[in-house]
């Protein structure tokens, strides 16, 4: 996904991870064609800058209780897959 994709995500959009993302152990963390569902979006604050914020984004993912948390930079190993339209449902908030 493109930065300009990362800044456009919604609440309830569902993302496709397109590779394996490795953990410091060399085992897979996060395994390829698995889907996340985008949960909640979060404006944080940039060291050393105070006015500034950085858009972080947390998934979780649809077959296994696993959360992650997604910036501009790592953004790249996910494509949107499922676009939500209009207002998001009260069950799912």
């Amino acid at each position: 996904m493109t930065k300009r994709e990362f800044v456009k995500l919604k609440k309830g959009d569902i993302l496709l991870a397109i590779r394996h993302i490795l953990d410091d152990q060399g085992r897979v963390s996060i395994s390829e064609n698995s889907e996340w569902r985008v949960i909640k979006i979060d404006h944080l604050p940039t060291q050393g800058e105070s006015k500034k914020t950085t858009k972080a984004i947390e998934v979780v993912n649809l077959s296994a209780p696993q959360k992650l948390i997604i910036t501009k930079e790592n953004s790249t190993n996910f494509v949107v897959y499922k676009r939500r339209r209009g207002p998001v449902p009260k069950e799912e908030v």
